[in-house]
């Protein structure tokens, strides 16, 4: 969990990262994604690192309120410390660190304020993988992982669509062709817990705030011009809004005071792109991109200020698969991009990082600062797949990257090698550089450090699996990560490249696909992530480091109309930074002491979800959920007395039934 240990904190730190991440921290607008899976089919994907998972195995995960995406928590290397979080971080990285593409095009964020659903209909997902380690150059700039997100193709038969009404919200569906070359899908959601209730006061804790209110949108027009050509117009838009309030009594205003009053957090994003597939014959296939994004950050926190940023983002991109001599699949690409970043900061600013845990609100600096920035960036890149012989093959790639920004160029390799051997087994091989900018608040102007250098890391990995009969397959990973050049508080430069960390794990995944009765997976992680400051030479364990992370996961099909499952998770506490004693600060209040950073951890966690799904008719399904089954009281962190005297445990999610229905029409 994060360093700071009071109530407010944990909050604020998340809104300040989402304010930060509307300007320039959005892993989306970095590089291509693959070719369309609609021209090719199943192309030939880069196996190291990656974990996949379809759409049947994603929709009935216990525990993820018919949210599919929400499933990629039980993947290997994932790491989620709070149920209140579906966002993922992967292998010693932050989620901030992640890319996310969906059918090559950008989106501004993946899941809604407070991890309760992501942003796309889960009916409209086809396929899901992530790459974790030394992928291939055609992603972009980052230095955690790659979520790759595949939709369906519109339904051609007749207009139709589906009602979803769940625990969260309701959805409504259509889809459907206009014609015999042109088809579409349309889907909207918003969730409804402030129809039900408007407002939460916390008397004791003098806290009031309202429920979450979140909507999202997905459209697509396919045309298709003829048997080798397809068009596609896409358009996405998400909007999330929370406001809360703090009585001047409240024990947290009397620990921070500019905390008092109200808050409220805004963030949403509008992308549309026009996209064309272009099946090349017996020579491979392209994908060309036009499009523009504009994603929105607006954040106020009591006296403390404001924050209002916005990130337009126009690209173009360009990406080409060849087959030749039947030995090499060689993919090509290139992108162009500007991105305006508009800043109106009024805002106590402590210039925290997670290598300073006494973060202040109330006795930070005031910043201020009106400022829009243009910022180009372009890469190029080339990736070959050379199959050797009948078992072997290498990978070798290429990428450059410029960021205008920055004034800063990378070339960066990639390299990998896949050995098929007897009895269904692989053995795969990668190695990689990798680099990623700055949090745009760290590297502006007035309120950053405009000469950062980006950030860095190399990943190494080696993987060895198996298919086995009756569906069953197993898959174990060794990984190494270092980063460099992260980025600390200076008092000086107000921030600097001055620290570094390592990760380092082994995984296994063993499944067994659907088809038959059973179906599932088990996942195990066994891995360290820790933080160095190479200024004062501290160690210490990663905000997100879980030594131990299983996930087993079981559904059993009794008939057409009925199945059951059940998720059980574990893993080791998170660390956090305890408080050792108390100061005062000048202007009179208790000052928390805190000890060495992420010294101590939290109890273990665990949680059964159990699922049960019914289909009624063919166009009437619902299922019933019951989360956190044996009501395990998970601890979240601590909340301190006013004076931090004292101590108490806050609790994840308590046991929670759920219900969804479905009409298909």
């Amino acid at each position: 969990m994060p360093n700071a240990q009071t109530a407010w904190k944990p909050a604020l730190l998340a809104l300040l990262a989402a304010a930060s991440a509307a300007a320039a921290d959005e892993p989306a607008p970095a590089a291509p994604e693959a070719v369309s899976i609609e021209i090719r089919g199943v192309r030939a994907r880069d196996k190291a690192g990656q974990s996949s998972l379809t759409r049947e195995e994603l929709g009935r995960v216990p525990g993820t309120g018919g949210d599919p995406m929400k499933a990629v928590q039980v993947l290997p290397g994932v790491t989620s410390v709070s149920d209140a979080s579906s966002e993922p971080a992967v292998r010693g990285a932050r989620p901030s660190d992640n890319l996310y593409y969906v059918d090559f095009l950008p989106v501004g964020y993946l899941f809604h304020t407070g991890g309760f659903a992501s942003v796309f209909n889960g009916d409209l997902i086809r396929r899901f993988d992530m790459y974790s380690a030394a992928w291939s150059p055609e992603y972009g700039d980052a230095l955690g992982a790659v979520f790759d997100l595949s939709l369906r193709r519109p339904r051609s038969d007749r207009i139709g669509g589906k009602l979803d009404f769940s625990f969260v919200g309701g959805t409504l569906l259509v889809e459907g062709p206009l014609s015999s070359e042109l088809s579409f899908f349309l889907s909207g959601r918003r969730s409804w817990f402030d129809l039900v209730v408007r407002q939460v006061e916390d008397e004791d804790e003098g806290v009031s705030f309202t429920m979450p209110v979140y909507s999202d949108v997905q459209g697509r027009l396919l045309w298709s011009l003829d048997d080798r050509n397809r068009l596609r117009l896409d358009y996405s838009r998400a909007a999330d809004r929370i406001d809360f309030s703090v009585r001047p009594d409240a024990r947290i205003a009397q620990q921070e005071p500019v905390l008092a009053g109200d808050s409220r957090d805004r963030k949403g994003y509008d992308s549309v792109a026009v996209v064309w597939d272009g099946d090349l014959g017996a020579w491979g296939a392209h994908t060309l991109a036009l499009g523009h994004m504009v994603t929105r950050q607006s954040t106020k926190i009591g006296s403390a200020g404001r924050i209002d940023a916005e990130l337009a983002t126009d690209y173009l991109r360009h990406q080409a698969l060849w087959t030749l001599g039947g030995a090499h699949d060689l993919t090509v690409g290139a992108s162009l991009q500007r991105q305006r970043v508009d800043l109106d900061i009024d805002f106590q600013d402590p210039r925290c990082t997670e290598f300073d845990p006494d973060c202040d609100l109330t006795s930070a600096p005031r910043v201020q600062s009106v400022q829009s920035s243009s910022q180009p960036l372009a890469d190029l890149y080339v990736n070959d797949r050379w199959r050797l012989s009948p078992a072997w093959a290498a990978i070798g790639g290429l990428r450059y990257s410029r960021d205008g920004h920055l004034d800063r160029s990378h070339v960066e390799p990639r390299l990998g090698l896949e050995w098929s051997g007897p009895a269904n087994t692989q053995v795969t091989a990668a190695v990689g550089r990798h680099n990623q900018a700055p949090a745009i608040d760290q590297s502006l102007a007035e309120i950053g450090n405009p000469r950062l250098m980006r950030l860095r890391s190399t990943h190494a990995t080696l993987g060895v699996g198996q298919r086995l009969g009756g569906g069953w397959s197993w898959r174990a990973e060794v990984y190494g990560k270092r980063f460099t050049d992260l980025v600390v508080a200076d008092p000086d430069t107000q921030y600097r490249n001055g620290a570094s960390g390592t990760a380092r794990g082994l995984e296994l995944l063993v499944k067994l696909d659907p088809g038959g009765r059973w179906s599932g997976f088990a996942s195990v992680s066994l891995a360290r992530a820790e933080r160095r400051n190479d200024v004062t030479g501290e160690r210490f364990a990663f905000d997100f480091d879980q030594p131990l992370i299983a996930n087993l996961v079981g559904q059993y099909r009794l008939t057409e109309r009925w199945q059951f499952g059940a998720k059980w998770s574990v893993h080791s506490g998170s660390p956090y930074t305890p408080i050792v004693g108390t100061g005062t600060y000048p202007d009179g209040r208790v000052r928390p002491l805190y000890g060495p950073i992420n010294s101590e951890r939290l109890p273990p966690y665990h949680r059964l979800d159990l699922r049960v799904d019914a289909r009624f008719t063919p166009a009437f399904t619902a299922y019933f959920e019951l989360i956190n089954a044996y009501n395990r009281k998970n601890v979240a962190g601590y909340r301190y007395s006013a004076d931090y005297s004292s101590r108490e445990e806050v609790y994840q999610l308590p046991l929670l039934p759920s219900v969804g229905v479905v009409y298909a029409f």
